[in-house]
Formats: structure tokens, sequence, C-alpha cells
């Protein structure tokens, strides 16, 4: 969005950078929480690919089935889609109507067990179609970040989400977007990381805290 600001003809000194925080206390150092997997349909030693958050139309959620159904074959792998929205009806019907017994689908959950929910599973699921990720920062990627989640993001690099990847090497693992080929072989990248992403947590606790925020926006101001 700053480089749409200077396109346009607004001066630097007339910008300011002022992003979404985390409330990185709630997340940092959560614990596994079994009991609440087990709650929401999964299955003792699964796997656990999540997408949490709105089900619309721009995310292409699709291909999230798609990528399930070149999976359906590894007892070991579940995707959780948590959420509602207008998508969701379209999703279960092909679920229902391809059998894809590796999909579990979940309402919005508590806010009070968001902090666990993210901490118990083995990837995120950050799906956007190409062209949609160009100038914004999916406000769900805060919290996973704040949790030290591993995430696998569908966008181009020179978005803002593949910006951010770049500029922080470990951050995430970006895919190419609208691919179900890239996404299972993220998939796999993503399962062979350790469970905890530093990076993501150094990140959080510099760039996502909300005080430290404050500080830098007072600074420019």
């Amino acid at each position: 969005m700053l480089d749409k600001a200077r396109a346009k003809g607004v001066h630097s000194r007339r910008l300011v950078f002022f992003p979404n925080w985390s409330e990185t206390a709630r997340f940092a150092q959560v614990r596994h929480n079994h009991v609440l997997l087990v709650r929401l349909g999964v299955p003792a030693g699964a796997r656990v690919l999540l997408y949490a958050g709105n089900i619309g139309e721009k995310q292409g959620l699709e291909l999230i089935l798609d990528a399930a159904q070149a999976q359906a074959h590894r007892a070991d792998l579940v995707f959780l889609i948590v959420g509602q929205g207008t998508g969701k009806a379209r999703l279960l019907e092909r679920v229902q109507r391809d059998g894809l017994r590796n999909v579990l689908f979940a309402p919005l959950q508590a806010y009070e067990d968001l902090p666990a929910l993210l901490a118990s599973v083995d990837a995120h699921l950050v799906i956007q179609k190409r062209g949609v990720a160009d100038s914004v920062l999916p406000s769900k990627l805060t919290n996973i970040l704040a949790v030290g989640g591993h995430a696998l993001i569908t966008a181009d690099p020179d978005t803002t989400l593949g910006r951010l990847c770049e500029e922080h090497p470990g951050i995430a693992v970006l895919v190419e977007p609208e691919s179900v080929a890239a996404l299972n072989a993220g998939i796999e990248r993503v399962l062979a990381l350790p469970p905890c992403n530093a990076v993501a947590l150094n990140y959080a606790k510099e760039f996502l805290d909300k005080e430290r925020i404050l500080q830098r926006f007072m600074a420019q101001v």
C-alpha cells in the first residue's frame, strides 16, 4: 500500500506505516491441546493442516479440497477447516460428493480457545487467489506468527506476503497460488519443519507487539 501511495505521487514524508498488531502475550508459550483437537473430530496421532477464518469467495478454498483429494491415501493427515462464510456450503457439498474423509469442518471457536487451536496444529493454510494478496497481509497471519506456527502461504513473490517471506527467510513457506501441485509440495516442506517456528516468534515479538508498534508510530508522527 505504501508503494501504491508513492506511485500516486504521495511524498514519503507523508506516509506512516501503522500495521495491525497481535495480542502477542496471549499467544506466547501456548501448549498443544490434544483435548481440543479431539473435540473437533481430529483422530489421535493425525497431523493437522488448519485453515481458520472466513470461508468466502476470494480465498479460492477449493484448492484445499484439491490437495486433500491428492493426499487421500495418507491416513495420518487431516485438513481442518474452521469458520463460517458464504462458500462453506459449496465446500461441504463437494466433500460429501467426493467422499473426502480427510477433511473436517468446525464452526468458529470461542475467543479464549484461539491460542490453543493455533498452537495445536502442524501447519496453517493461508490461501489467496492470484491478484488478491498484492497489497494486504491477512489478519489471521499475525496470530499464526505470534504462536510460532508454520504458515503455508499461496501468493506470488511480488506481493506483500511474498516480500514478507523474502525479507524474513524461514517465516513461512511460500508457494505459487492456484496450483495444487505447488500446494502439495509445500505441504511436504512444512511438515518436515521442527514444531516451533523461531523466525515467526521473533518477528511477532519485534513487529507485531502492540506496545512496539505504538512506540514506532508515536516516533513517526
